[in-house]
């Protein structure tokens, strides 16, 4: 009798997502390196953002060269490792039973069969990597019990499992609107307003969310910035134009990050201490041409970012508790069925 041979044949592109991976996190590492200044400790987030994408480069790899192959030869079969090299045979009488399930990924959708052995052992073998995969279940699967049950089990866990995440995602949020709506106005007594001359020209940073940098001679190390939101209450036009370089400028700025990053009186909290401390907001700026951002128009700004906000929370809380709300209905259903 002529002994069946048939081996798993890996798709041409199939490489392409690990090599995407890869791909990313060499360029995330070599421009977090790149930033990185041991002696500015809020550069200390990109030596933490260069380890990560060491890290995840690792995981790809070995993900990667993880990918097992196969071979049937005879009632058997042979799994092999990445580079071909025999790992295990399992003769078909060893196997029990199988499911499958449908995976959808972000850009592609997949089959994958799990195949269990009698003595508890189970493989997994993914169209996402092989050009034959109907070929290879075929053989495998036949005359083999299909334990749909079991699929539907794992199905049902997988949705309970997502009805908890989605619960516990809406309770954040939640706690996110009741934090936006705790925001309270700025208060003159809360802001240092200081002057200073100008060391460059006011920056504006042109982006998805655009931003303001203000430089000064006696602290150039700090980077003093009008954030998105507050842009809305600024003269923008004209803090640009009427401000140059050497320029009298007067800020108000927190208290707090006047008294620890200014005249150094007070600790630096931890976040400040190892990761933003050259970053200070400006809530208000004047020069002898006027206000070109005044505390009460911050205030009203801010007071209408804490509604939007807390709308854009509970709205989101919403959604995902009814999704968990219909996911557990779902499961109590099957149960009861």
């Amino acid at each position: 009798m002529t002994e069946y041979y048939l081996n798993s044949k890996k798709k041409k592109g199939y490489w392409k997502s690990h090599f995407l991976g890869l791909f990313f996190c060499f360029i995330l590492a070599t421009y977090t390196l790149i930033k990185y200044t041991p002696e500015n400790n809020a550069k200390n987030f990109c030596l933490i953002f260069f380890i990560l994408s060491l890290i995840i480069s690792v995981f790809i790899i070995v993900n990667f060269f993880s990918i097992k192959n196969f071979k049937i030869s005879n009632k058997k079969l042979i799994q092999l490792s990445f580079f071909m090299k025999e790992q295990k045979v399992y003769s078909f009488n060893e196997i029990e039973s199988w499911t499958e399930k449908k995976i959808k990924g972000k850009y592609d959708k997949w089959d994958e069969i799990i195949v269990y052995f009698k003595n508890g052992e189970r493989i997994k073998i993914s169209s996402e990597y092989f050009d034959n995969y109907s070929e290879i279940k075929n053989e495998v699967t036949k005359g083999i019990k299909h334990d749909i049950l079991l699929e539907k089990m794992m199905k049902n866990e997988t949705e309970k499992r997502l009805a908890i995440i989605f619960s516990i995602i809406s309770f954040l949020l939640f706690y996110g609107a009741y934090n936006a709506l705790k925001i309270k106005d700025i208060m003159p007594k809360d802001i240092v307003v200081f002057g200073d001359l100008t060391s460059e020209n006011i920056e504006y940073v042109h982006s998805k969310r655009s931003y303001i940098n203000i430089r000064l001679k006696k602290y150039p190390d700090l980077i003093f910035y009008i954030s998105n939101k507050t842009l809305k209450a600024t003269f923008v036009d004209d803090l640009i134009s009427e401000i140059n370089k050497g320029d009298s400028i007067f800020l108000g700025i927190d208290k707090r990050d006047y008294r620890e990053k200014l005249i150094k009186v007070d600790s630096l909290s931890i976040s400040d201490k190892y990761f933003f401390n050259e970053n200070i907001s400006v809530e208000s700026v004047r020069a002898k041409n006027g206000n070109y951002l005044n505390l009460s128009e911050n205030n009203l700004n801010r007071s209408k970012n804490k509604y939007w906000n807390c709308f854009i929370f509970l709205f989101g809380g919403l959604l995902l508790l009814i999704m968990s709300i219909i996911g557990f209905a779902g499961e109590s259903d099957k149960d009861f069925h």
